[in-house]
């Protein structure tokens, strides 16, 4: 029976050899795979880094983009203060522009009372209800269910014919009355004397204007809209309607301070 013995520990010797050989062949692998692995994502990254496009040629440009892109974000998050930053800046610039287009600037000397009334009325009184105005237009037409190709002509006969251009120009000269230290009487023949010479100058300017700025503009840049283009307005106006000459017992301002900033009639 020794040859049966020799057998069996033959056989169980070769089969241990065996499993040792393939737990260590197993091992190896594995070690190597382990090894070779962060050698290779170096030499990833290095070809990828090496062949993404340089970006420091678009920082520049950039620039503007984030601008615009703040300015977004304001003007979603914050509408009435940003409206009334731009507001403020327009109304002032506007008025400096009139004031040296129609020649009072070089002829009296820039008068920098009128021109921070303009930049009061711009940046604190006339930024919410023209907020209001725009939105109050927006939701009118979707509630009346009014067609894309048409919204644009009923929100400028609504503007123009049915409220915002009389009670706007009221407001307008009502404030600037009070701010110049007028009286009630005063502030009314004020607008009395002016409303209808600057209505028919309004109509013929901001009709057409605010028919493309319905058409194209979205709703929270309207008010941006009318303000850029009340540059040239404002500009029109004191060259068309040049300032008065006033007596020192007269208490009243200039008639162009009536109508140099009449872009809030429009916006």
């Amino acid at each position: 029976m020794s040859w049966v013995r020799c057998i069996i520990t033959s056989t169980a010797a070769n089969g241990a050899r065996r499993l040792r050989e393939k737990a260590l062949h197993h091992v190896t692998r594995s070690i190597r795979r382990r090894l070779s692995t962060p050698t290779r994502k170096p030499a990833e990254a290095t070809v990828n880094a090496t062949s993404a496009p340089p970006s420091s040629g678009k920082a520049k440009p950039a620039f503007w983009r984030r601008w615009a892109s703040a300015y977004e974000r304001s003007l979603e998050t914050r509408p009435i203060f940003t409206k009334s930053v731009t507001g403020g800046i327009l109304f002032g610039l506007g008025d400096f522009l009139g004031q040296h287009l129609s020649g009072e600037a070089k002829a009296n000397g820039f008068d920098t009372p009128r021109w921070a009334r303009a930049m009061a009325f711009g940046g604190i009184f006339y930024p919410l209800p023209a907020h209001l105005h725009y939105n109050f237009l927006e939701a009118m037409v979707k509630r009346m269910g009014v067609s894309k190709a048409s919204t644009p002509f009923v929100k400028t006969f609504v503007e123009q014919f049915v409220y915002w251009s009389y009670l706007s120009n009221a407001y307008y000269h009502a404030v600037l009355g009070a701010l110049q230290g007028m009286t009630a009487h005063q502030v009314y023949d004020r607008v009395a004397d002016t409303l209808w010479d600057t209505l028919k100058a309004q109509w013929a300017f901001w009709i057409p204007a605010q028919l493309i700025n319905f058409k194209y503009v979205p709703v929270r840049h309207q008010l941006n809209f009318v303000l850029v283009v009340s540059l040239g307005w404002t500009s029109f106006l004191s060259v068309a309607f040049p300032p008065a000459k006033t007596t020192p017992d007269v208490v009243t301002d200039e008639p162009k301070d009536i109508n140099a900033n009449n872009s809030s009639n429009n916006a």
